[in-house]
């Protein structure tokens, strides 16, 4: 979502040297060479530690994009001339620009980051996609040798979800559009972090022959790999769907509970699924009356999503 605020920040000061507090997943952008250094947010989380960190260095500005209390309190001992944020959640005293964001859903996220960014100049630039290292590409391409796997012969299964139930596609389907897959010629790996295995598996070994779980077993750098070299992958609204969509392949997401409008991955073959019933977005983790905005969408209309993105 920040990309491309963070290519505005790089096209528009060339020369400004850009520190980036993110969690170990940001790492990922290092390869985009956008910034001078970065600091994990474990590590930044009081102000004297933040501080300390910086080394005291004079910032002209601060761009804070989460909108909790605690990221910008971080910053009130960083010697920093502009403090640009979101309004609310008490914290408006701690910025010297707080922005009141739109209701939720109305801009897209990334937007929203490149309006902060407007405030101190950034203009917005194209983003080009996210590359697999030489390292990545060698990694995955001896993942599909051990497999038996040639390019662009398989598709990517993403059944999981961190923010919970209401993101997730039934496991059955997930299974049926896997076979059927499987039946049009297409091996099937299922992936997700070391959390999703436990989904991942299951759902691997239903589908049967053909299907082979991965979930865990990959960095950051290989997944992105292995969805370039995909026919198509297709997942819940989850960090592998902005992974394979900020890659430029062929993604397909569904989603169930939050507003494709907002946080739909940004990419140029990204095809969103979505049957929005009247609670929704609703934004929950959990629903009490059942997931309906989920159990609405058919893995027929999945399938005509795979063959529109693919094509």
């Amino acid at each position: 979502m920040a990309r491309p605020l963070l290519h505005g920040l790089r096209a528009t000061f060339g020369d400004a040297e850009l520190s980036v507090i993110g969690t170990p997943a940001a790492r990922l952008l290092e390869r985009e060479t956008l910034w001078r250094q970065w600091l994990p947010a474990a590590e930044a989380r009081r102000p004297s530690d933040l501080a300390r960190r910086l080394g005291g260095q004079g910032f002209d500005a601060a761009l804070i994009l989460p909108p909790s209390f605690s990221s910008a309190w971080a910053l009130r001992d960083c010697q920093v001339e502009r403090r640009v944020g979101f309004a609310g959640e008490l914290r408006s005293w701690l910025l010297t620009d707080a922005w009141r964001r739109p209701p939720r859903g109305e801009t897209h996220l990334s937007e929203e980051y490149l309006q902060l960014g407007a405030r101190i100049g950034v203009r917005a630039t194209a983003v080009p996609p996210l590359v697999a290292t030489a390292d990545d590409q060698a990694a995955a391409a001896a993942r599909l040798r051990a497999l038996a796997i040639d390019d662009g012969a398989f598709a990517i299964l993403g059944p999981g979800a961190n923010y919970g139930p209401a993101k997730r596609w039934p496991h059955a389907r997930f299974v049926a559009i896997g076979r059927r897959l499987v039946a049009a010629g297409r091996r099937v790996l299922v992936a997700g972090a070391d959390r999703d295995r436990d989904i991942a598996l299951p759902i691997a070994s239903e589908i049967g022959s053909g299907a082979h779980a991965i979930a865990g077993e990959t960095s950051l750098g290989e997944q992105l790999a292995l969805c370039a070299a995909a026919r198509v992958t297709i997942t819940n609204d989850s960090g592998l769907a902005h992974l394979a969509a900020a890659g430029g392949a062929a993604t397909v997401v569904i989603f169930g509970s939050t507003s494709s409008a907002w946080t739909a991955p940004r990419g140029p073959r990204v095809v969103v699924v979505q049957r929005a019933p009247v609670c929704s977005p609703c934004f929950q983790r959990t629903c009490r009356i059942g997931y309906r905005c989920l159990e609405a969408i058919a893995v027929e209309a999945v399938e005509r999503a795979c063959r529109s993105v693919a094509a």
